[in-house]
């Protein structure tokens, strides 16, 4: 029988070496940082050899890099195997292996089916009391969880250990997770950190299981290219059906009396954190501009908004480019994935991986498309609209008052036709590609009639863009 206690003196050094290398990572090639790493990986494969071998997946990926090589080189195959690593560390944690040597844990109050499972909850923390709170009323008292299982980093119990970095904890409690809880709300779509989380469960595989709160006022976030099937926090059915999911996955047997108790708690709960503390939905006031209003605009307040209007224009191309650039460096890396693959004998289950990975990322292009193509046309347009007015307002003899609009727009319109050019390749390349499964097959086509109509638009521009010049020339 292994002593508990040995194997949580293994984990603890091979986290330590772990955080040694990370420390010194910012100077990836110095031979401290090189020895650092090589310490950590070959005490991290003597441990984990004493209770994993090649079936476990984490256990071969971890094993098989090549660690010749320099600084760059360990540090790329570092960032291939932390996801392997941390997961390898939480099945020490828990208990969760056993090999041919017959490894066995001692029982001890934690090792329960449940305490081998992991959640985590992504969550904005100006969110956290009603979070906290649904913690306490669902989660501990209504099904009966111990906090030990839970990742949710706004309270002691659950969060991030004292010593500990925030990113990291939040790092590892994702990859480990058998389920990841996205507490949408517009506090949540505000926050960077919050979307990077949601990011990371999606690249993961993550279980991943999303709840609207009170008054979110959108219906779309990032990937998800829907909200309609969430299950809201504040909804009786919906929180029925979250505690069946947890009863199925996680194994844990709920008493009805508790459950409906707490359950009813929390509901009664909402009704008021819905009313008082959360901000209602402000619908932003409309103010109608009156042509009175408008003719009282002079030559430098058109200036100003045209400035504007050609900075939107320029951001939003830049990152309609730096998302194809993106998406096709993705789509060149499957290829070659895809292609290495042995044609006598192929894996069709990572062959379809492959595929989906690519679907998702044409889905994700395909949603930055559909939020700036209407964007790009209303700030083109509104752009030639205040340059017409500027040079109604210029004497007929003073057109270099207007020169630097021009240049602008002209160097404007010399973008939009490269963008068009590159829109067009990219389209082709796209319906080019061959049919090979269903999920890849829908998303090709949203995205050709995406750049379909981005093109569509970009045409429209130059075409007002050229009546502009001829009227100033």
């Amino acid at each position: 029988m292994e002593d508990r206690e040995t194997i949580h003196t293994e984990v603890a050094r091979i986290k330590q070496l772990r955080a040694d290398y990370d420390a010194l990572a910012m100077d990836i090639n110095s031979r401290r940082t090189i020895e650092a790493y090589h310490t950590w990986y070959d005490e991290s494969s003597v441990v984990f050899s004493h209770y994993f071998d090649d079936n476990c997946k984490e256990y071969s990926n971890f094993t098989c890099v090549d660690n010749n090589g320099n600084g760059y080189v360990l540090n790329g195959n570092y960032q291939k195997i932390r996801k392997d690593f941390c997961v390898l560390v939480d099945k020490l944690e828990r208990g969760d292996f056993g090999l041919n040597t017959q490894t066995v844990i001692a029982p001890t109050q934690q090792s329960t089916s449940s305490s081998k499972k992991r959640i985590f909850i992504s969550h904005a923390s100006k969110d956290k009391e009603l979070i906290g709170k649904f913690v306490d009323s669902i989660f501990l008292l209504g099904m009966g969880m111990v906090s030990e299982i839970i990742a949710y980093t706004s309270r002691e119990d659950t969060g991030v250990p004292a010593g500990e970095s925030i990113p990291q904890f939040i790092q590892d409690n994702i990859a480990c997770a058998d389920i990841v809880l996205l507490m949408i709300s517009d506090n949540y779509k505000s926050s960077e950190v919050c979307l990077n989380e949601m990011g990371a469960a999606w690249a993961l595989n993550k279980h991943i299981i999303q709840i609207l709160l009170p008054n979110t006022s959108f219906d779309k976030l990032g990937w998800l290219c829907s909200l309609d099937k969430a299950l809201k926090i504040d909804d009786a059915d919906s929180i029925d059906g979250l505690c069946e999911v947890f009863t199925d996955k996680l194994d844990i047997g709920i008493k009805p009396s508790a459950w409906n108790r707490n359950k009813a708690a929390f509901l009664a709960y909402c009704s008021t954190f819905s009313t008082t503390l959360l901000p209602s939905v402000i619908e932003p006031e409309v103010v109608e501009v009156t042509e009175d209003d408008v003719e009282e605009w002079g030559f430098l307040d058109y200036k100003d908004h045209l400035d504007e209007e050609t900075v939107n224009v320029t951001n939003i191309c830049s990152t309609l480019t730096d998302a194809m650039l993106k998406h096709n460096e993705m789509l060149n890396s499957n290829t070659r994935k895809l292609q290495s693959i042995n044609p006598t004998h192929p894996n069709i289950s990572q062959a379809k991986g492959i595929m989906r990975t690519t679907a998702n990322g044409m889905d994700k292009l395909s949603l930055i498309f559909e939020d700036n193509t209407p964007l790009l046309q209303s700030s083109f347009f509104n752009m030639v609209d205040y340059a017409t007015k500027m040079k109604s307002l210029t004497a007929p003899d003073s057109e270099e008052t207007m020169e630097e609009e021009y240049n602008a727009i002209n160097t404007l319109l010399k973008s939009i036709s490269e963008a068009k050019s590159g829109c067009t390749g990219f389209r082709d390349a796209i319906d080019t590609l061959p049919k090979a499964e269903k999920t890849i097959n829908k998303s090709k086509k949203r995205l050709s009639n995406n750049l379909t109509n981005i093109i569509g638009v970009l045409d429209e521009c130059i075409s007002k863009g050229q009546e502009l010049s001829k009227s100033i020339l």
